[in-house]
This record gives structure tokens, C-alpha cells and sequence, in this order.
């Protein structure tokens, strides 16, 4: 080329709020990859720049990076397709690895027919590839269905006439398969027309992969065939299936255990009610207080006295007496009065702790989406201060700046890199919360798409009366209550009744003479009376104070819980302006800033020091919009907690 300067009209082109120049050329006779690797060394070595200019490489080498990758995904999805159906085809591993030999065979002939007419290796040919291997793994599926036919039909069991016979009758289906897509591909790789360079190395991929692969095919494949089939087990199909399905199984697993379950608010608080061990113990203490209810009316022990001895005279004498004393039914009334009381209270703990593992869950859940947002803001920052640091790397090696932009840059992406592991701690802290609440193993993600809470509320607190909180301790009030009709039930006289059977051996009044088999019954009856009753009625005073601790203890709750509300309504009032102003005012200025101060710095009206500052500003107010946020959803936790008529 004849490079000189002449004047002539002038466009300055921008991209990205940079100043470009754009140096096109056509590649003709060779392949782009090349060229470029080319121009690369030689403008590495020989174009000395000024300071912030770059070079960067486009147009049809940028495709062809880009359709690469493409490329990279596209042919491993289709080689495992391919070998997927074929498995499903004939149900055997081994049989699905035989045919899928094609696939290297017709390789050999699509490169090789590449090189011949001196074509390097483009998309066009990639995707050449992917229809080659198709067509060339159908005649391989012809001849192996072939060969089992023959061999299931029994007519032949010498896998030598096996094979023979087989290709010998799928001769004809193979080349005709084999021709008719190589002649259907040889006008486009003929072609010199448009779009010549896209078509001719594709057909040149097909036609000589498939001639080549037709002949390695029907020579190759039997003998591999005879092979395999000879003096080896058989794995039948229902082996392969086995194999396939833990295969299967252990990738499932393998993938449940490293991703993480979504999982929405309203499951993990149906979940962590389900299976929380907290709520389970309350549960199972109700049931006990449930059971206890049937001793209410337990009687004292049964007293059965035997004696044996000369109580009466010299002879040997024998008595029986039976014991039992008891409490007026009052007592037992009261007693059982007092378990129902406890038992109800039992209940009612079961659903206060139901109230606080909602609660709980709630705050966790928000807690890990808030952890989340945090995560990308610092995530985006430190990709910023990347493209900053690359910058001032160039800046610094080209003689622009000193070694203090740098460093600058360093130091906030170190700062970025410790807050990033310190908030990945924290995320972990989390999510074993979230697991203890929901008593799960499985690492679960909330599924909330927005940060803020809904809400419901209201400042009416006329309902908090309601309050699980306000219950068991209402329910706490006739606990006690109970407790002293029952001690006050105990001063009461007990009663008993005894029945004695005993012998009385000896003269008797009328002369005759008592034997041990002659029995005398009595029966007794007796009333204890608490005379000294000094220690039962002071435990009725105990339990007439424990009523009055409990009255006051559900008055001071009352006004707490009301207090409580207020404040954390008023807390929310103010909170909720200020993420509101946030909202409209502050985030869409830090988004503002964000965008003018990296255009100004890429275009040079402001420097480094200056961009730094805009940008921590910019950061630290949506920080301090997610730290507001938090602090809301906090304070509509605590609302939703106090007065459950807003959930």
C-alpha cells in the first residue's frame, strides 16, 4: 500500500465515549486467525502509540472469536446427543460406542480433503463437521441394526457369515446414503459465486468426510463388531439402563448438592412451622401437660397392712387390715381444674413460639436477600475499579500518570476484595440460621425479587390484646389463679376407711373355744385434720402473691407491648420517608454520577483523584439506600410481630 497525507474532509468517530480510527482491509488467500496473530506481532513491535490510545481487533476476526465459542458449546451438546440416541436405539453401551466410532473415522476424511484443496479451517467447516458426523453415524446404525436382525433371526451365529452376509445386503443403502448427500453438497462446493467462502468449505467437510468414512465404515465397523462380540460377556440392556440411571442419579444429586433451592417467604415460614425443633418441643410439652390432666383425681397409695403374733393371747393370731384415705371431691376438682389451666397455658406457648419462629424466619430471609444486593453493589464496584486499574496500568506504562493512580486503584479494589470476604462470611452465618430455623440441611436462596417487604399496617393497636404474648400471660393469670383455690382447697380435712379381718384364738364369753379359722371384721373410718395448718396457709399466701405478680406482670405487658408499637410505628414512619427520598432523589443522582464521571474521565476533563471521589460517592449512597432498607424491613418485622392482625 502507497500510504500518504493529503488533506481531505475529516469525521471524528466516538465509541463508548472514546475518540476511534478505524483501519479496514479485505483478506484475501489466506484465513483471518492468521492475518491477525500477524498483525498482532508486528504492531506489538513495531506501533509506538501515545499515551491512551489502543489497538483492538473487529469486524470478521471479532465474529469469528465470537461463532468459535458458539462452536465450542454446539459440538459437545451434539456428540452427546448423538451418543444419547444411540444408546436409546439399541439399548447397549457397548453397541453405542461401536457406531459412534464412525465419528473419528469420517473426521479423518473431512481434514484431510481440507487440506487438499488448501482451505483452513473456518465456522463454515465447524458446521460441516456437526452435519458430517450425523449422516456418517446413520450408516454405522445401518449395519449394526443389520448384524443383531441376522443374529436374533437365528439364521446365522458365526459372527463371520454374520458380517459378511450383513454388509453384503446393507451395501447398497450405505453408498446410496453416503452418495446422495456427497452429491447434493458438490455444486456448493464447486461454487465461486456469492457466498462461495461460506459454502465450499462446508461441502468440502461433507463430501470428503463421507467418502472416506463410507469406505473406513464398511471395512472398519465389522471387524470392530467381531471384536467386541467375541469371547466377551454380554451386558444386556437391563444393565445399561442400571448404569445409566446412577450415572444419572449421582449427576442429579451431585448438581442438587452444589445449586442452591429457591424458596419463597411463605414456604420457609410453612416449613420452619413444620419442622422447627423449638416448636416441636412446645408441642410435645402441651401433649404432656394434656396428659397430665388425668391424674387430677389420684388417690394416695392403698395401705394393706398383714400381722402375725400373740396380740390377743398366747395363741398365735393372724390379722388383716386395708387402708385407704382420701380428700373431699372439692380438692380433687380443683386440682384437676389447676392441670387443665397449665395445660392451656401450654398451648398457648406453642403458638408464641409459632409467632417468634415466624419472626425470626422472616428477619433471616431478608437478611440473606439483603446480604445478596450488598454482594452485587460490591461486585459492580470492583469491576469498575478493574477497568480503572487496567487504565491506570496503561496510563502508568505509556508515561501519562505517576505511580499513585496505581496504587489508588489497588487499594480500593483490596478494600472491595476484604468487604467481599467479609460479607461472604456473613453469608454463610446466614444461611446456617436460615437452616437451624427450617431445620434443613438443604442450602436454600430466597426467591424474593425485591429487597422491600410488603406491608400491611396500620396504627391501629386496639387487637394487640391478641397478642400470643398477651395470651400466655392472660392464660398465666388463671394458672395462678387455680394454683390458690386448690392450696386454699388443702386445708380441708382428709378422710380414710380401713376394713380389718383378724383372729381371735381362746375362750370366748359363752365358755366355747376360738379357733383360727373363727374371722372378726371391723371397719374403721378416721379424719385427718390440718390443726397445725401454719405451712399450708402460708403457701395460700404464696400462691394469692404469685396471682398478684401475675396480674401486674400482664398489665406491664399490656402497656410495653402498645408502647412497643408506637415506637416501632413512628421508627417506621420515618424510615419509610427516608428510603422514599432515596428513592426519588439520591439513587437517581448517584446514577447520574456514576455515568458522568466515568465518561469524564475516559474523555479527560476530570482526573483520577476526582473519579475516585464521584464514585465512592455514588456507592455509598446506594449502600446507604440498602442499609435503609434493611432497616425498614426490621422495623416491619417488628410491627408484624407485635400486632399479628396486620400479617
Amino acid at each position: 500500500a502507497d500510504v500518504k497525507i493529503e488533506d481531505g474532509p475529516n469525521q471524528i468517530q466516538r465509541e463508548d465515549a472514546k475518540r476511534r480510527i478505524i483501519v479496514g482491509f479485505n483478506v484475501k488467500g489466506r484465513d483471518v486467525q492468521s492475518i491477525v496473530h500477524d498483525l498482532q506481532a508486528k504492531v506489538a513491535t513495531e506501533l509506538h502509540l501515545p499515551s491512551g490510545y489502543y489497538v483492538t481487533y473487529g469486524g470478521a476476526f471479532e465474529n469469528l472469536n465470537a461463532a468459535k465459542q458458539r462452536l465450542m458449546l454446539a459440538v459437545p451438546i451434539s456428540l452427546l446427543l448423538i451418543f444419547l440416541l444411540l444408546y436409546f436405539a439399541f439399548n447397549s453401551l457397548r453397541q453405542g460406542l461401536l457406531i459412534y466410532s464412525a465419528i473419528p473415522l469420517s473426521a479423518i476424511g473431512g481434514i484431510l480433503f481440507l487440506a487438499l484443496r488448501g482451505m483452513p479451517f473456518s465456522i463454515s467447516a465447524g458446521v460441516g463437521f456437526i452435519a458430517l458426523f450425523g449422516v456418517a453415524v446413520l450408516n454405522g446404525i445401518v449395519l449394526i441394526a443389520e448384524f443383531n436382525r441376522i443374529r436374533q433371526e437365528g439364521g446365522e451365529q458365526d459372527l463371520h457369515l454374520v458380517v459378511l452376509q450383513g454388509a453384503r445386503v446393507r451395501l447398497r443403502p450405505v453408498l446410496m446414503t453416503a452418495f446422495v448427500a456427497s452429491l447434493g453438497f458438490l455444486p456448493m462446493a464447486m461454487s465461486n459465486g456469492a457466498g462461495a467462502e461460506v459454502q465450499r468449505p462446508l461441502a468440502t467437510v461433507v463430501i470428503g468426510g463421507l467418502l472416506i468414512a463410507t469406505f473406513l465404515t464398511l471395512f472398519v465397523l465389522p471387524i470392530l463388531y467381531m471384536t467386541f462380540e467375541k469371547g466377551k460377556s454380554k451386558m444386556n440392556a437391563m444393565s445399561a439402563k442400571a448404569i445409566l440411571i446412577l450415572i444419572f442419579i449421582s449427576s442429579v444429586g451431585w448438581t442438587k448438592a452444589q445449586a442452591q433451592t429457591p424458596i419463597t417467604l411463605k414456604a420457609s415460614i410453612d416449613t420452619a412451622l413444620k419442622y422447627n425443633l423449638s416448636v416441636k418441643a412446645e408441642v410435645l410439652k402441651a401433649k404432656y401437660h394434656q396428659l397430665l390432666i388425668g391424674t387430677g383425681h389420684n388417690l394416695p397409695a392403698t395401705s394393706i397392712i398383714a400381722e402375725v403374733g400373740k396380740f390377743n393371747s398366747d395363741y398365735n393370731d393372724t390379722k388383716f387390715a386395708i387402708t385407704q384415705s382420701f380428700s373431699l371431691p372439692m380438692v380433687y376438682k380443683r386440682q384437676t381444674n389447676l392441670l387443665k389451666q397449665e395445660a392451656q397455658s401450654s398451648f398457648l406457648n406453642i403458638a408464641l413460639a409459632e409467632n417468634i419462629l415466624e419472626r425470626e424466619v422472616t428477619r433471616a430471609y431478608y437478611h440473606i436477600v439483603y446480604l445478596g444486593r450488598k454482594e452485587q453493589l460490591l461486585q459492580s464496584t470492583d469491576s469498575m475499579y478493574h477497568v480503572f486499574l487496567q487504565r491506570a496500568k496503561l496510563r502508568l506504562k505509556t508515561g501519562e500518570s505517576n505511580v499513585l493512580e496505581q496504587a489508588t486503584a489497588q487499594a480500593q479494589l483490596a478494600q472491595i476484595s476484604m468487604e467481599l470476604a467479609s460479607l461472604k462470611t456473613d453469608q454463610e452465618i446466614a444461611q446456617i440460621q436460615f437452616q437451624l430455623l427450617l431445620n434443613t440441611t438443604e442450602e436454600l436462596t430466597p426467591k424474593a425479587n425485591d429487597l422491600k417487604m410488603p406491608t400491611t399496617l396500620s396504627i391501629d393497636n386496639t387487637e394487640l390484646e391478641k397478642h400470643p404474648y398477651l395470651l400466655q400471660m392472660e392464660q398465666e393469670q388463671k394458672v395462678a389463679a387455680a394454683a390458690v383455690s386448690l392450696e386454699r382447697a388443702k386445708l380441708l380435712p382428709e378422710f380414710s376407711l380401713g376394713i380389718n379381718n383378724m383372729s381371735i384364738r381362746g375362750q370366748d364369753a359363752n365358755g366355747g373355744f376360738n379357733t383360727e379359722a373363727d374371722r372378726f371384721n371391723s371397719v374403721q373410718s378416721g379424719i385427718n385434720i390440718p390443726l397445725l395448718g401454719g405451712a399450708q396457709r402460708a403457701l395460700v399466701q404464696a400462691a394469692k402473691n404469685n396471682e398478684t405478680l401475675a396480674e401486674v406482670k400482664y398489665q406491664s405487658g399490656v402497656r410495653t407491648l402498645k408502647a412497643q408499637y408506637e415506637m416501632a410505628w413512628l421508627e417506621y414512619k420515618k424510615l419509610s420517608e427516608s428510603v422514599s427520598s432515596l428513592e426519588n432523589n439520591s439513587l437517581p443522582s448517584a446514577a447520574t454520577i456514576k455515568k458522568v464521571a466515568n465518561q469524564q474521565l475516559f474523555s479527560g476533563d476530570i482526573n483520577y483523584l476526582e473519579w475516585v471521589m464521584l464514585i465512592n460517592q455514588s456507592v455509598a449512597i446506594q449502600n446507604q439506600y440498602l442499609e435503609s432498607l434493611n432497616q425498614l424491613n426490621e422495623a416491619n418485622i417488628k410491627l408484624q410481630y407485635i400486632n399479628t392482625q396486620n400479617k
